[in-house]
């Protein structure tokens, strides 16, 4: 679907029901000012919303965005995790590579699907079903695109699952994080908040002999994942190179770095 028949698509909706015109999500207007294509991949497990750049060739770079809105707040848990604040998207608009934004399972409009329930984007986020539905659908996507060779690009929490998703995804090159949740035990105790109860893909993936490249960058004022608490990572993975740069935050200022990030990623 092009970026035209993109927007036809939406407009159709918006004339069905009024407020999703008003409500457009961040991700979806990204996704039409972008031009990518909008689709559903679905695995034996889930649907997962992709949306594809027009560009073709053998290497190609799956994205994977951050944890979104998992809670309302302590005691409540939201009914769409959906990103408000799609970070990692902002930052696939400028790749002039094959790319693929892969939605996580339940995420982008699917968290009332028959086979989601919340504890798939709170307590088991980064979990056995939800990573091996992306590897699955990993897989599928370098198939049908013909790669040769595939890079995990993570953000955030999207990161644990890029990591998890190393032992089951196939033609794997290479793995860049940025800002990432690559230690999600010390994350937890850090902020005070009940440890997840899935983790076991990442927990697999550090005692596995690494066949990829992988990068992580790090902001040194990251309050909400700062480099202190992910030195564990890098003690049990001491070929993962790690990038803490300034004058940025968890959310913000990762623009002026992404021509780097990239590049290096793909050296």
């Amino acid at each position: 679907m092009c970026r035209t028949r993109l927007a036809v698509a939406i407009l159709a909706a918006c004339l069905s029901v009024t407020a999703a015109c008003v409500l457009r999500p961040a991700w979806l207007s990204l996704a039409i000012d972008g031009g990518l294509e909008s689709a559903w991949l679905e695995t034996s497990q889930f649907r997962h919303r992709i949306l594809v750049n027009e560009v073709r060739g053998t290497n190609l770079n799956i994205f994977i965005e951050g944890d979104g809105g998992p809670w309302i707040r302590e005691t409540r848990v939201s009914v769409d995790p959906t990103p408000a604040n799609p970070v990692l998207l902002r930052l696939m608009l400028g790749v002039s590579q094959p790319a693929v934004y892969l939605g996580r399972p339940c995420y982008f409009g699917t968290a009332s699907d028959r086979a989601c329930d919340p504890t798939l984007w709170t307590f088991e986020r980064y979990g056995e079903a939800v990573v091996s539905s992306m590897c699955e659908a990993a897989n599928r996507l370098a198939r049908d695109y013909s790669a040769s060779s595939l890079r995990l690009i993570g953000y955030s929490g999207g990161a644990a699952i890029a990591i998890g998703m190393s032992i089951c995804t196939e033609r794997l090159e290479s793995i860049i994080t940025i800002a990432g949740n690559l230690d999600p035990d010390a994350w937890a105790f850090y902020h005070g908040y009940s440890p997840l109860t899935d983790i076991t893909p990442l927990q697999q993936a550090m005692q596995s002999p690494s066949a990829f490249d992988e990068t992580h960058w790090q902001c040194r004022d990251d309050e909400k994942i700062p480099p202190s608490i992910t030195r564990g990572y890098f003690l049990q993975r001491p070929n993962a190179i790690q990038h803490i740069v300034d004058d940025c935050s968890h959310a913000e200022g990762w623009e002026q770095y992404w021509s780097r990030i990239f590049d290096d990623g793909a050296s």
